[in-house]
């Protein structure tokens, strides 16, 4: 199932608008979500430069985290998260998440370049963020 880059790209570009007046590089700590956190594993990491926005497909980190990554993303879809790396070494900060319908038990997470950086095959904790 394989795209052209020009139809890929425009995806792109489209998510990257839409999720970036909700994509910040802070939570704050008094508004920490009741949720539990969700271990999840990076597959591949994209930046634009322009935007400032990094994209990363992800899925769960072992098969623990299954069942509650695929709730989360049935019932998140297109809402804001917080982000944590793993280990934890910093605060974490917020981004948007998406279910990828085509793409069974994968989400696609927009945050702020200006957040920690994630590598492919890196882990991280994701919940959703408390409104």
């Amino acid at each position: 199932m394989r795209m052209r880059l020009g139809r890929l790209g425009a995806v792109f570009a489209l998510v990257l608008a839409c999720a970036a007046k909700e994509a910040s590089t802070e939570a704050p700590r008094q508004s920490a979500s009741s949720e539990a956190w969700v271990a999840c594993r990076a597959m591949e990491v994209h930046t634009d430069g322009a935007s400032r926005m990094t994209a990363v497909v992800f899925h769960q980190a072992d098969d623990a985290s299954r069942n509650a990554l695929s709730a989360l993303l049935h019932n998140h879809s297109g809402g804001t998260v917080e982000v944590e790396l793993e280990p934890r070494v910093s605060g974490p900060w917020r981004g948007t998440v998406f279910r990828l319908k085509t793409c069974f038990g994968r989400g696609l997470l927009l945050f702020s370049a200006s957040a920690p950086p994630l590598k492919e095959g890196a882990k991280f904790l994701l919940r959703p963020a408390a409104q």
